[in-house]
């Protein structure tokens, strides 16, 4: 097996954690972004061929990648079923926790959230009135 680690090219950028097999072929993959400003760490995903499961490859992945933050607060984009099972039992082995939710800072939003942060707040849609007297 052969992990290949390729951080991120700029800052908020994304990462990636590649596993191949013997033959080259592409059975697993964990995408992170790294705030180091604010020392916190995202996962985007992480997936494992179905038939290489239960091997450890998973775990074996997230340290690589929690690797590039040593010290840093992670969390996860939201997680499946299967997902949550795998943190949990990631986070009871003595991993860092990783619920999921928003991003930690808001320089892990992605493009979609600085778009939306540069707009600010959206006004009402009714304005206030005045309660009769």
């Amino acid at each position: 097996m052969r992990l290949t680690s390729v951080p991120p090219r700029a800052p908020g950028g994304a990462g990636e954690v590649l596993l191949h097999d013997e033959r080259g072929a592409l059975v697993g993959q964990v995408r992170f972004r790294l705030c180091a400003r604010c020392r916190t760490g995202r996962l985007l995903g992480i997936w494992i061929l179905e038939s290489r499961r239960q091997e450890g490859l998973g775990r074996r992945a997230l340290r690589v990648t929690l690797a590039h933050g040593p010290g840093y607060r992670w969390n996860t984009t939201l997680q499946s079923r299967p997902g949550r099972g795998f943190f949990r039992a990631v986070a009871a082995h003595g991993a860092v926790p990783l619920s999921h939710g928003r991003p930690l800072c808001p320089h892990l939003l992605g493009g979609l959230g600085r778009v939306l942060r540069r707009l600010g707040p959206r006004p009402s849609a009714r304005p206030p009135h005045d309660e009769p007297s």
